[in-house]
């Protein structure tokens, strides 16, 4: 369990750095955009196109995350009551409609991606198939950390349950 931890931990930390860097650049350029469209009356082509796929990628891989860190919305006025081992298995359950949920939506936006992914960004002028993936991306990544919750939830001893003190 501890090299799982470590692996997921890596994982998460990296894409918390990307997140992060792109959400730094994604500030800066609409400060910037701001500042000279008021004050300049200009602005830099595709920039407001940028920001827009730039804040797509940070929901999904951010939403992911979330997942991972288990600090997505739960409402626990019933779960709390239950024993532990019955959370656990509520737990497990949950992740696992998480992750068909996931799946699915991975397998739909891979279809419209097939289907819509060669049309071009208006300003930018590359095809959307690009931001388009952020989609399959993050569902992937959710997917991915539900299950890793999963086994947490069935193997590890010291499993608490999310927002449950440690």
């Amino acid at each position: 369990m501890k090299w799982k931890k470590q692996a997921i931990g890596l994982v998460t930390r990296g894409l918390n750095v990307v997140v992060t860097s792109v959400f730094a650049g994604m500030a800066v350029l609409a400060i910037l955009l701001v500042v000279l469209r008021y004050f300049f009356n200009s602005s830099i082509p595709g920039g407001n196109e940028a920001l827009r796929f730039a804040f797509i990628y940070t929901t999904f891989i951010g939403a992911a995350i979330l997942i991972g860190k288990r600090d997505h919305i739960a409402i626990h006025l019933a779960t709390r009551r239950m024993p532990k081992v019955v959370r656990r298995g509520v737990a497990v359950l949950c992740n696992f409609l998480v992750i068909a949920v996931h799946i699915y939506l991975l397998v739909l936006s891979l279809r419209w991606i097939a289907v819509s992914g060669a049309n071009m960004a208006e300003e930018l002028k590359f095809p959307l198939r690009y931001v388009q993936i952020a989609l399959p991306i993050g569902a992937g990544l959710a997917s991915f950390y539900a299950l890793s919750n999963s086994i947490d939830a069935i193997f590890d001893p010291d499993w608490c349950e999310e927002g449950e003190p440690e």
